[in-house]
Order: C-alpha cells, then structure tokens, then sequence
C-alpha cells in the first residue's frame, strides 16, 4: 500500500512558545531531559497533517489561546520512562515507545489520531495492523476533528478516533459528549481489542466483529472483563503460579459511569479543561487538558462550587481534601498489596507441589478479578488512589471488593 498523501502543517515546539511552519515532516524524534520543559527546549518538530481546510497554523491563528495552552502541557508535565507524558507529546512518545510500534503497526493510533479513523474508513479492520513505517510521517496527532466536528474549534463535540469509532459506540453515543471525547482515548477496550490475539481474531474472521461489544453487559469491572473474554480475548499465564492476567489500559470513563461526579452533571473537561482568562482579560477553554487539576487554579475554583458544602473554604483547602481522599485509598490498596503477595505465595507453592484442585483454580481466579478491580479503581496504572476524584465511593468500593477476593483465595489454601 503506497503512503497516505497529505498537506502539512508542522509545529516546531521552542521552551514553551510554539512557531509554525509548513513543510513535509520527519519522524518524531525521541524525547530526550528529565522534564518536559527540556523536552522543550530541544526543538521538538511533529508531524501533523492537515484536515480538510484546516491545520494547526490556521486554528492557531483564530485560537491562538486555546492552542498555545494544548502546548503548554509540554512544559508543565513530568516526564518518565524517557517520554514527556502530556497530549502535545503523543506524536514524540509513541515512535520510543514500550508498546514498540514497529511490533503493533497502526493500532499505535487507534485513539490518538484521526489518521487512524480515515484509514478504518477505507480499510476496515486491517487499518488496526498497518506498518508502521507507511504512515509514521502522516499522521495527524490529536487534531481538532478528534473532538470537534468537522475540526471546527468551538463547535459541536464528537469523538472521532479509530478505536472509538469502531468498539466504544454502545457507551460513547449514550454519553454526553463532553465525557465522550475524553472516553474515546481513556477507555478499557484500546488495549483489549484494537491489538493482539483478539484483533487478529476479528480480521481472519475467527470471531464475527460485528458480535462484539465491550459494553453489553455494562462497565463495571465484572462485566467488562466478562465481554472481553466471551469476544475471544485471551489473557497471559504465569506458567509458575498458573495466574492469569487481565491487561486493560486506563478504564477511566468506565469508572466515571454512574460516579458522584456524574451524577451531578459534570464531565472530564469541566476539571481538567477549566476557562481561563488571558493576561488581557479574554476568556478561554484550556486545551492543556495534561496538567492536573490540583496544580490549576481556575479547577479548584471550580470544585468550590459543589465542595463548599462539605466546609471546604479555599483552594488549598480543597487541594488538601483531594490528596485526603487520595491516602485514603492508597492506604486501602497497601492492605490489598500486603494480602495480594500472601495469596500469590500461596498459589505459587501449591502449583510447585502439583497440589492442583478447585480450591486453587477458585484462588487463581480471585487473585485474577482482584488485581483487575484495583487496575480498574487506579485507571489502568499503579496509581494508587491518585484518580480518585473520578468516583470516589466507587474507587474506594472496587478496592474493598478485591481486598475480600484476597481473603477469600486465602482462606481456600491455608
């Protein structure tokens, strides 16, 4: 397949200030510093491609505040693992990688690029497993049509990354849009379903795509991971412990469901995309959607809304009540951490001894759903409590529920 042709719009990114210019792009370089701000500084270029009449040298033009601050991410963002971890970053951390994309081709974009939807348009689900190296300098990295229509800037929000279009549609169409746009990238199925076992499955016709449905059961940690594995995911075993594991990235807007903070009508860019107003008093929407809410203080104010109720007074107070909030959850998961190490050592020993049994397939299978309830309560990474916001009861209740699976596989070998 011959390369996607393309017009450019190309950002050079310079400690902090964004300068662009037009011209064919190269692959991303490796982002190389201990902070973002020095990701900065060493003149990181990215290739972006143009949408419809519109690129970033045009929205920059008539939204020079909102897309300066989508930039402003680049410096206000640790960095770790050698990537600067913010959305202005996607198009310089994905080529380094872990998930190596020369290994995973073009499912890389499945939630970050509309790139990646133009390709499932034409292509289906062999648009999920493309070589890399074809489209690796035109692809067009968290765009304004990933989140607007028709990549009009302030107008109608609709979700439009590749993943999103072809597994989220049974919750992302029941969803307001402000929680959508997020839900399309920070989701269970991108790592479930967009690569690997399954996703060859669905291509050679194995398993009938139109069949499956991440959501049918619902978005609870138990009916996610119940879909997944009656669509034919298939999880990794430990050959010494007979363990399975369930590997889901960042369920984020399924924990959102049904939280405190739905419930109240709020959705993600409410906190993490807060107005703002500029030096000369205009008021604008932060793209910098990165940076965390605690660290903003326009968030904060805004939290005070709703949080003066519960006699919180000033932004520190609240800043204080979040990180209160975020021990207590942490120190939940250190006492599922502390029970989770006892049940593995339990099931290692009676898999060394040939002990095989219900008993210990029961414990294997406790030990399984109660680390994917903790990797499902922390969003997909070891975050222990820091997302708590998200759902706070909820966060706290899927916690204690593994917590019990651990004493029950324990109680089943002692």
């Amino acid at each position: 397949m011959s390369k996607a042709k393309a017009s450019w719009a190309k950002p050079l990114i310079m400690a902090g200030a964004v300068i662009l210019t037009v011209s064919c792009a190269a692959c991303a370089p490796k982002v190389v510093g201990d902070s973002a701000g020095d990701a900065a500084d060493a003149a990181v270029t990215g290739a972006f491609v143009q949408t419809k009449d519109a690129s970033w040298e045009k929205w920059r033009s008539e939204y020079p505040l909102e897309v300066d601050s989508f930039f402003d991410g680049m410096d206000e963002v640790e960095a770790w693992d050698g990537k600067v971890h913010s959305h202005a970053m996607l198009y310089a951390n994905v080529p380094v990688s872990a998930a190596d994309p020369q290994t995973n081709g073009t499912a890389c974009i499945a939630c970050k690029s509309t790139t990646g939807t133009k390709l499932y348009e034409e292509m289906g689900l062999d648009s999920f497993s493309q070589p890399w190296d074809e489209y690796e300098d035109s692809i067009d990295w968290w765009d304004c049509g990933l989140c607007h229509v028709d990549a009009t800037p302030g107008g109608e929000l609709h979700y439009n990354g590749m993943a999103a279009t072809a597994f989220g549609g049974t919750l992302l169409d029941s969803i307001d849009q402000k929680q959508a746009v997020c839900g399309q990238c920070h989701n269970y199925y991108g790592a479930v379903y967009t690569r690997g076992g399954l996703m060859k499955k669905m291509q050679s016709g194995e398993v009938d795509y139109n069949s499956v449905d991440p959501y049918r059961y619902g978005t609870d940690p138990e009916s996610l991971m119940k879909a997944a594995l009656e669509d034919g995911y298939e999880m990794n075993v430990d050959p010494e412990t007979g363990i399975a594991t369930f590997q889901a990235n960042h369920p984020e807007i399924e924990i959102f469901q049904g939280s405190v903070m739905q419930e109240e009508g709020l959705a993600c860019i409410d906190c993490h995309m807060p107005t703002k107003t500029s030096e000369d008093g205009q008021p604008y929407t932060s793209h910098n959607a990165s940076s965390s809410p605690l660290e903003n203080e326009e968030a904060l104010e805004f939290c005070l809304t709703c949080h003066t109720e519960q006699g919180v007074e000033s932004t520190d107070e609240m800043k204080q009540f979040v990180k209160d909030a975020q021990q207590s959850v942490a120190d939940l998961e250190a006492q599922f951490t502390e029970k989770q190490t006892q049940l593995h050592g339990l099931i290692k020993d009676a898999t060394a001894a040939a002990e095989e049994s219900d008993a210990l397939n029961e414990a294997r299978d406790l030990y399984t759903r109660g680390t994917w309830y903790v990797r499902y309560a922390d969003g997909g990474g070891d975050f222990k409590g820091q997302k708590v916001a998200h759902n706070p009861y909820g966060e706290r209740e899927y916690v204690q529920q593994a917590i019990d699976m651990m004493d029950q596989g324990i109680a089943l070998l002692s």
